[in-house]
């Protein structure tokens, strides 16, 4: 078998002219693919921020109030007169209800007298004014050998008491003060006053009857409104507190508001692959209606044109 003979390797040097077009030929081939990254990259960034501009999903809701409070009574009692009925607007410490107070507003005036009354005090002054004068009369005679130091001691004795009967007085009249505070807090517990501002629910109670622990009445607060909603799982981390949102109720006049996103369950359910979002809607005026269903489409970024500044404090429409 022959073998194959190879020449042996020769160099070649290279001129002047043809290194210095290979280097311009590098050079330009940097700057290719330099622009061409850059393209790219400048077209996904724009790619991502026009889509993160889209509202997420298209979800069913429920408008309901903020909260729902059942009015009742710290005291038990016979109710007077009721102030409200269902439907009526009430204010947060309007007077909803009266129960009967005869026995609490004598009590009132009676601790209103002992406070008002200073006669003790006065009495108490005139004694320790009377032993001072005792003393002072008592220390001559001690200089002058007529009293004995036995009745000189009697005589300090004296004032001493003298001067505690006067701050018992003074505190007796401190305790007639509280007293009367108190009397005038067990007779603001026959006021019952509204919690929140909203509207009456439904009324449980009418005039004559007994209340105990039972409910007077149900007070729903209107501002600002809640919207629960219910979203799969696959948003997890997608939606976060203080998101804006666009929500459209079914029925009224189909106008859409803005609300914002106030709450977010960190649980999800196993059995549906669902978690709960809560959205704050403002409604000032209360021209949303509690107890609608609705949709409802995220707004992940804060985009000023599209979320007017207003929709966090006042009720906004969607133009």
């Amino acid at each position: 078998m022959k073998r194959c003979k190879f020449a042996p390797h020769r160099r070649f040097r290279m001129t002047g002219s043809k290194t210095k077009r290979m280097k311009t030929t590098r050079s330009k081939l940097k700057l290719t693919v330099f622009l061409t990254t850059l393209l790219c990259v400048s077209t996904l960034a724009q790619a991502n921020a026009d889509a993160l501009k889209v509202p997420v999903g298209n979800f069913d809701c429920v408008i309901e109030p903020s909260e729902i409070v059942d009015l009742g009574s710290a005291v038990s009692g016979v109710i007077r007169e009721i102030r409200a009925d269902r439907s009526d607007l009430v204010q947060q410490g309007q007077s909803l209800v009266m129960l009967e107070s005869e026995a609490e507003q004598a009590s009132v005036k009676l601790a209103t007298a002992r406070a008002s009354l200073d006669t003790a005090i006065r009495l108490r002054e005139a004694d320790l004014a009377l032993s001072h004068s005792t003393q002072t009369r008592s220390r001559k005679l001690l200089q002058n050998a007529a009293i004995s130091e036995q009745d000189m001691d009697k005589v300090k004795t004296d004032v001493r008491v003298a001067e505690l009967n006067l701050d018992q007085e003074r505190e007796n009249k401190a305790i007639a003060g509280l007293e009367l505070q108190r009397a005038m807090a067990l007779l603001q517990q026959r006021n019952i006053k509204s919690p929140v501002s909203g509207v009456v629910m439904e009324r449980f109670k009418s005039a004559g009857e007994h209340v105990s622990d039972d409910p007077i009445m149900r007070i729903a607060q209107l501002d600002p409104l809640h919207v629960e909603v219910i979203v799969p799982a696959s948003e997890l981390g997608n939606i976060k507190e203080g998101m804006d949102a666009v929500v459209s109720p079914v029925m009224g006049d189909n106008d859409d508001y803005f609300a914002v996103v106030e709450r977010v369950d960190r649980v999800v359910d196993t059995a549906s692959g669902t978690f709960g979002v809560r959205l704050s809607l403002p409604n000032p005026k209360y021209a949303i209606t509690a107890g609608l269903r609705c949709s409802l489409s995220f707004l992940p970024l804060k985009d000023t044109n599209m979320v007017p500044k207003a929709s966090r404090h006042t009720q906004a429409k969607v133009d």
